[in-house]
């Protein structure tokens, strides 16, 4: 199975919005002619309409898979939808035995393709390593079991935790390596979210681009901009490439429809959503990016973005680069800011905490588990 787990994560940059699956097909010792344990099949699921990591695995067997045990690790699916069910090519393969780490919760599977295979004499065991599978899946089963993208927090700090400097400055706050980084995590997710205010200082492009070395296939990644006011500029980078990569505005719903008419030229998707003291109501625009079928969203910022996410506790994961150097100014921007806690016992903390060096920074990065 953590060969399975270890499978599945070479998806993770183009398997959305499909689960991130692996596979592995072992002959066992009772069915095996020198008594040992032999992997005959392996597979990982790589882009939605190509075949399951489960058909891939059974098409990798260097022998007939009949008496194996098929390890997988998400429910094999049972029904048509932009390939055949794996229930049936598992059964026609002759297997014995599926091990799967967790349930599907997409609900033409929830449970039936592990009833299916059991109901024509396979033997099925669920939850080998599930607590592995469920994060190594967070973005895929959030959306489905909770109806909203599963949200990662992005920022690069000072090590006093400034944003930038009193007068808007950040460029560059973290290294080469620090920033390479940052492009890989923007292609492993569906979208990017900033602020009108971001867009406006910065003018920034928000594609991903990271090293070829490191990652030969990615989706587009879709780049979504919080405009309460309808003030981004047709010149602006994002507008100006909207027709080679997605590009979605929210806006007030006040805001002109000519407003919205001259963003939706430029080639970029426009919706309107409520609107209180100037904030952009970020559960429907949360709502409507799952919708859309976006599973994961990495927030760059600003300051003020981060804060309504964080003080909503819309937040799953935050992913932190901070760089060995001290900013100071009252005035400077941190990535939290807004009312904060009273008590260190209300801090939320992260779970599941992953360190990072990267040249001379450090990526701490990890689960948001807020108190409830």
């Amino acid at each position: 199975m953590r060969r399975a787990l270890d499978l599945s994560r070479k998806g993770r940059f183009s398997v959305s919005p499909n689960p991130r699956v692996g596979c592995v097909i072992v002959r066992e010792p009772s069915a095996s002619a020198d008594g040992i344990f032999r992997v005959i099949g392996e597979g990982f699921h790589l882009r939605k309409g190509l075949p399951h990591a489960e058909r891939v695995a059974l098409d990798s067997c260097a022998e007939d898979p009949r008496g194996s045990t098929l390890f997988v690790t998400l429910e094999p699916c049972c029904h048509h939808g932009a390939t055949p069910p794996c229930t049936e090519a598992i059964l026609k393969a002759g297997i014995r035995r599926v091990v799967a780490a967790t349930t599907d919760p997409f609900p033409q599977v929830a449970g039936q393709g592990i009833k299916w295979l059991r109901n024509h004499g396979v033997q099925v065991d669920v939850g080998l390593l599930e607590d592995e599978a469920r994060f190594e899946n967070r973005y895929f089963l959030h959306r489905h079991e909770i109806g909203l993208p599963w949200v990662i927090l992005k920022a690069a700090v000072s090590l006093d935790g400034k944003l930038s400097t009193a007068t808007g400055q950040s460029k560059w706050i973290t290294g080469e390596e620090a920033r390479t980084h940052v492009h890989s995590l923007r292609a492993e997710v569906d979208a990017i979210l900033v602020g009108v205010g971001t867009v406006l200082t910065d003018d920034p492009l928000l594609t991903a681009r990271p090293s070829v070395s490191e990652i030969h296939d990615w989706k587009p990644t879709i780049r979504v901009v919080l405009d309460p006011q309808g003030l981004i500029s047709s010149s602006s980078r994002l507008l100006k490439t909207a027709k080679d990569s997605p590009v979605w505005i929210f806006l007030a719903d006040s805001v002109s429809p000519s407003q919205k008419e001259r963003i939706e030229t430029a080639g970029a998707r426009v919706d309107f959503v409520s609107c209180s003291d100037e904030k952009l109501d970020l559960i429907q625009i949360l709502r409507r990016l799952a919708e859309a079928n976006i599973l994961s969203l990495l927030v760059e910022g600003g300051g003020n973005v981060h804060t309504s996410f964080l003080e909503n506790q819309l937040v799953n994961e935050v992913a932190i680069y901070i760089a060995p150097v001290l900013v100071g100014g009252k005035p400077s921007p941190t990535f939290y800011m807004g009312q904060g806690v009273s008590t260190m016992k209300e801090a939320p903390r992260l779970e599941r905490v992953n360190r990072r060096l990267l040249g001379p920074d450090t990526l701490i990065r990890g689960i948001l588990k807020w108190k409830l």
